[in-house]
């Protein structure tokens, strides 16, 4: 699965991908709203390896975003199978971060999830304080369903329902 945009190229992770995965999840300013703990090398490469096993048994999971200029990783995007729900997260290198980039892979991943992957119930977690987050799921459509924690955090859960 490959996806474009004017921008990004999106598709698989790789284990080519652990490295420069590991630097994004390196950065405190990227963590602050997930729960706010760097991933360790290992651990960037545990959640890679994840996403690859999620592509085999689900034919989906949290897809790799790339500067389509550079090539080069700058996030992820996509679904995980959580429980009975299919979760939608996103998460970007901080220089991307007010750029539109968060929006363009968001609102072509959706898509794909909704158009040929036939997800009909999508929900997506996120911390109440992540603003730009938050207006990302109210622009590609997703509901305020309720308040949550996480970890002593408060959380908002949105669902999208095609």
């Amino acid at each position: 699965m490959i996806l474009e945009t004017k921008r990004l190229i999106i598709g698989h992770f790789t284990c080519t991908d652990i490295h420069m995965w590991a630097s994004i999840e390196a950065d405190p300013l990227v963590r602050k709203f997930v729960d706010g703990k760097c991933l360790s090398r290992e651990e960037a490469g545990h959640y890679v390896k994840m996403n690859m096993d999620s592509y085999a048994e689900n034919g989906f999971g949290r897809f790799a975003v790339r500067s389509k200029t550079s090539k080069r990783l700058i996030g992820m995007c996509g679904f995980l199978q959580q429980d009975e729900e299919i979760d939608f997260g996103y998460r970007y290198s901080a220089e991307t971060w007010g750029k539109g980039i968060g929006y363009e892979a968001a609102n072509k991943v959706l898509n794909y999830g909704l158009e040929h992957l036939k997800l009909k119930k999508i929900c997506a977690g996120v911390a109440i304080e992540n603003i730009p987050s938050i207006k990302i799921l109210e622009k590609l459509g997703f509901e305020f369903e309720k308040n949550f924690f996480v970890d002593q955090t408060k959380a908002a859960k949105y669902v999208l329902a095609s």
